[in-house]
């Protein structure tokens, strides 16, 4: 049963099931996008017991006032956003399987969020975190090498904890990457990238297998096994503080200055796209408003008429 709760399953709990199996054998969905979509339909499931139990029963006005409810409960306007797509999507298989004839969340109304400029490190506070790690131990040699990925290659937390060997195209300087949706790309690996990674595989990884059994993850802890993406978050928040950033960063931060630090640079949009792995360029662009307001910083500070030195 898909509700938490100890009321008999409904036919509407048996399509939330289906279609949860459906996002995640026939749309390649990630596994937490899948259980973001079971919590959102767990609590609808929840809050229509005793209102509705088979798809017919689900109208517009039901899934307007479920949405009510849920913002009244304290749920941010982010989140609410999230859970309305939940639905539509959940409405549009119905429909797919004809259990439906109409969505009725066709017509769902959320506030248009304006998009939120993420949060990426300059390049000295970027240059400073990535020297943090110790250069002569087994763990702070991983540490750094991690580290360079992240941000070289702006690779998501859970891609850098699952990279094999097999995923290194050393002789082309590459590394091969399987992202959101089971999507593939390869991006270049930087000089330091490389450099780091080298030291790490070549004097670091032996001995943090030691005489255990060898494991095809490149990145091992301490015991020999692979890294969770919980240890890859705590040790980067470590270096961070370590560093004297900004306590707001977070190991997705070195992605976001990764494409930001691209783009000021003059990279073309649609190749940042292709090393991000984003599907839609427009999840690429919330990164050009960036460089704009870096230049707007910038001439507030040094121009003579807004507060810069004069010069002579």
């Amino acid at each position: 049963m898909t509700a938490e709760s100890s009321a008999a399953p409904t036919a509407l709990d048996g399509w939330i099931d289906r279609y949860l199996a459906y996002a995640a054998a026939e749309r390649g969905l990630a596994a937490n996008t899948i259980a973001a979509y079971a919590r959102d339909l767990s609590r609808l499931a929840l809050w229509l017991a005793g209102r509705a139990s088979e798809p017919a029963d689900l109208t517009p006005a039901l899934l307007q006032a479920f949405l009510g409810a849920e913002r009244a409960r304290g749920l941010a306007p982010r989140s609410a956003t999230r859970v309305a797509a939940t639905l539509r999507g959940f409405c549009r298989y119905l429909v797919l399987e004809r259990a439906v004839a109409i969505s009725p969340a066709t017509e769902l109304t959320m506030r248009r969020l304006p998009n939120r400029l993420p949060l990426a490190p300059d390049s000295v506070e970027v240059r400073t975190l990535l020297d943090a790690p110790p250069a002569d131990t087994p763990r702070g040699r991983r540490d750094r090498a991690l580290l360079e990925l992240l941000y070289s290659a702006g690779l998501r937390v859970s891609e850098v904890v699952g990279l094999r060997q097999t995923n290194l195209d050393l002789d082309a300087n590459c590394v091969r990457v399987v992202g959101k949706g089971s999507r593939e790309r390869i991006v270049p690996l930087g000089r330091h990238a490389r450099q780091r990674l080298d030291e790490y595989l070549a004097l670091a990884r032996p001995l943090l297998v030691g005489a255990r059994r060898v494991r095809p993850q490149i990145f091992l802890s301490a015991r020999g096994i692979p890294l969770s993406r919980n240890a890859v978050w705590r040790l980067v928040k470590r270096y961070l503080r370590q560093a004297g950033g900004d306590r707001r960063l977070s190991p997705h931060s070195l992605r976001h200055a990764f494409a930001t630090h691209l783009l000021d640079g003059g990279a073309d949009l649609r190749a940042v796209q292709a090393m991000l792995g984003h599907a839609d360029v427009a999840t690429t662009q919330i990164y050009t408003h960036v460089a704009p307001r870096r230049l707007r910083e910038i001439h507030r500070r040094f121009h003579p008429r807004d507060g810069g030195r004069s010069r002579p």
